[in-house]
């Protein structure tokens, strides 16, 4: 919401792609055996619904959860935990959610207090999402952020107005409402020298997703962009985690993402580059299946796509394939996904005359 208490269209945008990913993420972790709970907490979730009537983060949390519990059935417990610090946003947000449901939790505290006890209780069983939308409140300090990057578990969702923080750090965009968003990202050591040094906007989208990957300490940091050539404008969708079964589960989610304009890219499906970053790393010896796993997530392909690829090269004899126990491995199997992640390498290939 602006200023105003209005949703305006770039934030309908925004919005949309956040219920679309939270379908497809909830429809896949609500069957996911490893975990009992899932958990979506939103540390400033506004007032629900926008003065100009348009449903805000929380209320589409709630519909949406609500929708994967009738169609998946009580697989898992799934809980919203909310915050809004305004008293009046607060009253009204209970309002809006009204009747609230036993896996709602509403509190009207700071957000770094609010995160820190949300966050407080720790088990393995239990997976949560935690989604920032940096407008108009960047509350949380860099302890807060410390916390949350070393947390299990626990996969981060941010939405930034990336061209428009571009243009402002580098005093080429002069709205004061952007000022506090750039603050957000200083918090990441994205400051204005910073975002000089980046010579186009890819570049600035980089040294975000590299801060977040160092301070996370994790390789899976994602980003997704989203264009908006009627007013000439470009948000950012960022997603970190842990855990590379996290970020396998994040890729399947947008892949499920009927709506592929959304984003300028989804998922990797360009063979050529999975091939080239796989030779990369061969430089001469065999690569087991884990670690073509590893590459092709970290590189945004899923494991169906990386089989079928492998599956290809293998046909065109440019792959020899050696099987490293016993079992009798078939022509076009390769054992690549996470259920083989932990288990000893069942296979190696080679390139071909490299």
């Amino acid at each position: 919401m602006n200023t105003k208490g209005n949703i305006e269209r770039h934030s309908k945008i925004k919005l949309d792609i956040y219920k679309k990913y939270l379908e497809a993420y909830l429809a896949i972790m609500s069957v996911v055996p490893a975990f009992t709970d899932i958990f979506i907490i939103e540390p400033f979730a506004g007032k629900g619904i926008a003065d100009n009537g348009e449903q805000g983060s929380a209320l589409i949390a709630k519909d949406v959860i609500e929708s994967i519990k009738q169609s998946v059935g009580k697989t898992k417990n799934i809980y919203l935990k909310l915050n809004e610090y305004d008293k009046v946003f607060f009253d009204e947000l209970l309002n809006n959610l009204s009747p609230l449901n036993d896996y709602i939790e509403i509190v009207n505290k700071d957000a770094n207090e609010s995160l820190f006890n949300f966050l407080s209780i720790l088990n393995p069983k239990w997976h949560r999402l935690l989604f920032i939308d940096p407008w108009g409140y960047t509350q949380l300090r860099k302890e807060t952020y410390q916390k949350i990057f070393t947390q299990a578990n626990l996969d981060l969702l941010i939405f930034v107005p990336i061209y428009q923080i571009y243009r402002f750090l580098r005093k080429e965009e002069t709205d004061e409402q952007l000022k506090p968003i750039a603050t957000f990202l200083n918090d990441f050591d994205i400051s204005e020298a910073e975002a000089k040094k980046a010579s186009n906007l890819g570049d600035f989208v980089n040294q975000i997703k590299d801060s977040i990957s160092e301070k996370a300490a994790t390789p899976f940091v994602y980003c997704k962009t989203l264009k908006n050539t009627k007013c000439n404008s470009e948000y950012a969708l960022f997603f970190a985690t842990q855990h590379i079964l996290g970020a396998q589960k994040f890729l399947e989610a947008l892949d499920k993402i009927k709506e592929k304009d959304l984003f300028e890219d989804i998922v990797s499906d360009n063979e050529e580059i999975f091939t080239e970053e796989v030779k990369k790393y061969f430089n001469g010896k065999p690569l087991n299946n884990i670690e073509l796993y590893e590459l092709g997530i970290l590189n945004e392909f899923l494991p169906k796509r990386i089989n079928l690829i492998l599956k290809n090269l293998e046909n065109k004899k440019e792959i020899t394939v050696n099987v490293l126990d016993s079992s009798n491995r078939r022509k076009g199997i390769f054992y690549i996904g996470y259920n083989y992640y932990k288990e000893k390498p069942k296979v190696q290939i080679i390139f071909n005359g490299e």
